[in-house]
């Protein structure tokens, strides 16, 4: 009850910041959207950064909300030459990674008082109870909403999950295998180092998800806000799955009962978060925590990765030796494909966030604030939209699937047969495709009639193999057709395929597309008439789970048509 007590009285001095902060930032809040386009001429502002320690070199500074910002020198010394909006006085914050971000009122001739940045000691608290995304809700609406309908705020609670840990099927009914509990009842195992973050380091000895669906606390909300914004830094870490780890700084209060928040902005300056600047939030390397997965073989096998993988993406996937099988290697697709990059390739430097933290069509107007609802008129900074990440997280979704392959078909008939060629581009994917777990699949589908709709028949080419479906073509079983399945398969020992990841002792094989890359394939059909003009159509067919698994658990899983072309 004493944590639970604690916890109310933070949430209490939050409120309490809330109110003492709006005579303040009434005061002095920076723009809206009518008076942004109001500009006065650029004047130079001039100041120094420092601390206990004395001057503070490379803090970033800027004008609140302006993209550009300004480096200290070595005597903490800037110069910045800006255009406040009309009306207001410029407000110059400074920020650095490891020191809490603030700020200074310049005066009319372009001169601040110092900017005094006070420093983040490494203090990490383990007793310390995450706050629930309601509270954040406060002054982030709109990224909060984005945040609640992802799937992030679902890790734990996913109904997909849970059939997979425990065995069942989507009505709860026990023994329907494969099940992780169901096939190892002596282990945990550790989904919660994903799924839940915020137990597996405060619910002692456990990672068993039963436990976490039991906490009264905020750990069964899944990957929740101040979980990420509590990530002081990313460093390596081989004995991980995900062979990296998260460095947490879990402490509140600070700096006058405001809550410690990391973040990518190094001019936030408004209780009651105590923000500092973390340029990490920004990286793709943030996202591997999670979305890099390598499983230990069992026994003491060994498989060795290049009966699949060319040398170079072996060695991206960073394993230590043969003992060790990748699982999900999202980042390491990533990573190799930017390593790869030359300077000047326009996809240089591309991140996760710029795809899977970015505006939509369907999101416009474009909310040109982080903070919003009523405390906006409190401390609502107005910014440019590229600056500021949607808090959706999408992945996986129709939307971003249509753009991130294409699909050209290219025909020719000669000596009784008619050639297709498809084109399967990884467009716009900064990964594999499909990646993530194992269980998704992209198909493609290949059919060609003649002038009468008949079928042809495929005398040369590729067909689906059993596990796309057996039975009726028109209920989504494609096993046989002309056509290609793009997946990564694991397999074990008794030479069963698509095995759950604690089975797999091989990968069979992985056919997934690599980033920008085309993959070519040919059929050919017999056309009986000459004088005939046969059509020929293709699909990319993206499908969540296999066919087989999904009817073990009685899962509804629609497929998702990418694209489709007709030759």
């Amino acid at each position: 009850m004493q944590k639970k007590t604690r916890n109310t009285g933070i949430l209490w001095l939050m409120v309490i910041g809330v109110i003492m902060a709006v005579g303040y930032y009434a005061m002095i809040r920076t723009r809206t959207a009518d008076a942004a386009e109001k500009k006065v001429p650029p004047v130079t502002i001039r100041g120094r950064v420092t601390s206990m320690y004395g001057p503070v070199e490379n803090a970033r500074v800027r004008l609140i909300g302006e993209q550009n910002y300004a480096l200290t020198d070595r005597q903490g010394r800037y110069e910045l030459r800006s255009a406040p909006p009309a009306g207001t006085r410029a407000i110059v914050t400074a920020g650095k990674e490891g020191w809490f971000n603030n700020g200074q009122i310049a005066n009319f001739s372009g001169r601040t008082r110092d900017i005094y940045l006070n420093p983040v000691f490494l203090d990490d608290r383990a007793d310390y109870r995450f706050i629930s995304p309601v509270t954040c809700a406060n002054c982030h609406v709109k990224l909060t909403r984005y945040y609640d309908q992802s799937k992030m705020a679902h890790t734990t609670s996913n109904p997909k999950l849970l059939n997979m840990y425990y065995g069942t099927d989507a009505f709860n009914r026990p023994g329907l295998g494969p099940g992780y509990r169901l096939d190892n009842p002596d282990s945990e195992g550790n989904c919660t180092t994903c799924h839940a973050p915020s137990a597996a380091g405060v619910i002692p000895a456990s990672q068993d998800l039963t436990s976490v669906l039991r906490s009264p606390w905020v750990e069964w909300d899944g990957i929740s806000c101040d979980y990420c914004h509590k990530v002081r830094k990313v460093i390596k870490d081989k004995t991980k799955p995900s062979q990296t780890t998260a460095v947490h700084e879990r402490q509140t209060p600070v700096q006058g009962n405001s809550i410690l928040v990391f973040g990518p902005y190094d001019d936030v300056i408004a209780p009651p978060m105590a923000a500092s600047y973390n340029p990490v939030f920004d990286q793709g390397q943030f996202c591997s925590l999670c979305h890099s997965q390598s499983q230990k073989l069992p026994g003491g096998k060994v498989w060795d990765g290049r009966k699949v993988y060319s040398a170079d993406e072996w060695k991206a996937f960073g394993l230590k030796d043969k003992t060790f099988i990748p699982i999900q290697t999202t980042y390491q697709e990533w990573k190799q494909w930017q390593d790869q990059l030359p300077g000047d390739d326009a996809n240089k430097g591309k991140k996760c966030q710029d795809c899977h933290m970015s505006w939509r069509k369907e999101m416009l107007p474009y909310d040109n604030y982080v903070v919003d609802g009523n405390a906006r008129n409190m401390w609502g900074n107005f910014r440019s939209p590229k600056n500021i990440r949607p808090h959706h997280f999408d992945g996986g979704t129709e939307t971003q699937l249509k753009t991130a392959l294409s699909l050209e078909l290219e025909g020719a008939v000669s000596d009784g047969k008619l050639t297709v060629t498809a084109f399967i581009t990884n467009t716009n994917g900064g990964h594999w495709i499909p990646t993530g777990e194992t269980m998704r699949s992209v198909m493609l589908l290949i059919t060609a009639t003649d002038s009468g709709g008949n079928p042809l028949k495929l005398i040369k080419g590729g067909t689906l193999p059993d596990w796309a479906g057996k039975g009726n073509a028109r209920t989504g079983n494609y096993a046989g057709l002309p056509g290609a399945v793009f997946a990564r398969v694991l397999g074990d020992d008794e030479g069963n395929l698509n095995v759950p990841f604690w089975k797999t002792t091989r990968i069979v094989a992985d056919t997934r597309i690599r980033p920008k890359k085309t993959v070519a394939l040919k059929f050919e059909f017999r056309v009986e008439d000459p004088d005939d003009e046969p059509t020929a159509e293709a699909s990319l067919i993206y499908r969540p789970a296999f066919r087989s698994l999904a009817k073990i658990k009685s899962w509804d899983v629609e497929d998702i048509l990418i694209t489709s072309s007709v030759w």
